[in-house]
């Protein structure tokens, strides 16, 4: 666990642990939501319904959105506290992983091994986005799953970084395959404009937004300092919040990941107090 260099209060965490109840449905309904705006879209364009650049913009959003719930999958969000149904979460994990051309297996065992050792450059899978200028960053992310494949092999002494490599590249050659069957037997300028350039800027978009910004300066590594958070004013926070995905208030997820994202900012202002004594950086871009 990540040290504290800052006591928390008992308030704060009951407080934290009090958001942590039952089934997140929101998250479900984004995850098969667009899972289906992603098939019809692509249905839509097979059959010239709908434009290719429109099919694209399309893409790109939903599969921007798909991540999320990969991601509360992996902290076993999306049931919360209903132990039983803790397979939903492999199931929404698994679905949205694939749309993002990913593993949901292989990304439980990098992200979780990025919240143990968060902004460390040795062992932080996610510290590959950090380039020398804004251009290498954006390099970065655009390949921030390639970069993951370079982690379990930087790390090949650990089974658990061999295991998730020969997972990782199994479930993202089921992803490559169908887009590969759509270029050959469909429209090849559907998968590779449609589909593939627009799901690579979508990870390139969550590298820069979900794993650089936040981050930045990657000095930090205690729990309560190392990830910070980003508030605007009155009506501007709630059109970010929504296009950021509440990851805005990433710093609240790596304080207390049980939380549910449709939560972040919610404890964030219910705690704001304590938890900028504990520790956590706030930006107010525009005061």
């Amino acid at each position: 666990m990540l040290p504290e260099h800052r006591a928390h209060s008992e308030t704060m965490a009951q407080n934290a642990n009090a958001m942590v109840e039952g089934i997140v449905w929101q998250t479900i309904a984004l995850s098969l939501g667009c899972a289906a705006i992603i098939i019809g879209t692509m249905i839509a364009g097979a059959l010239n319904a709908i434009p290719l650049w429109a099919v694209s913009l399309i893409i790109y959003v939903s599969v921007y959105l798909s991540y999320t719930a990969l991601h509360e999958a992996v902290h076993q969000n999306i049931t919360g506290t209903r132990k039983d149904l803790a397979w939903i979460n492999k199931a929404i994990g698994t679905l949205s992983s694939f749309f993002l051309a990913h593993s949901y297996e292989m990304h439980k065992t990098i992200h979780l091994t990025h919240h143990r050792n968060t902004n460390d450059p040795e062992h932080d899978p996610d510290h590959w986005v950090k380039g020398s200028n804004f251009l290498m960053t954006a390099l970065r992310s655009l390949t921030i799953f390639n970069g993951y494949f370079l982690y379990c092999q930087r790390h090949w002494d650990n089974p658990q970084m061999r295991r998730a490599y020969w997972i990782g590249l199994r479930d993202t050659g089921l992803t490559f395959t169908a887009i590969l069957l759509i270029g050959v037997f469909i429209d090849w300028r559907l998968a590779v404009f449609g589909y593939l350039i627009p799901a690579t800027l979508a990870a390139m978009t969550l590298g820069l937004l979900f794993d650089y910004a936040v981050h930045v300066p990657y000095i930090a590594r205690a729990r309560f300092e190392n990830t910070r958070v980003f508030v605007f004013p009155r009506w501007l926070d709630t059109i970010v919040t929504w296009a950021y995905v509440q990851q805005n208030y990433h710093g609240v997820h790596h304080a207390f990941p049980r939380i549910p994202f449709t939560k972040y900012r919610r404890f964030f202002r219910e705690s704001e107090n304590d938890i900028v004594e504990a520790g956590l950086p706030v930006v107010r871009p525009l005061g």
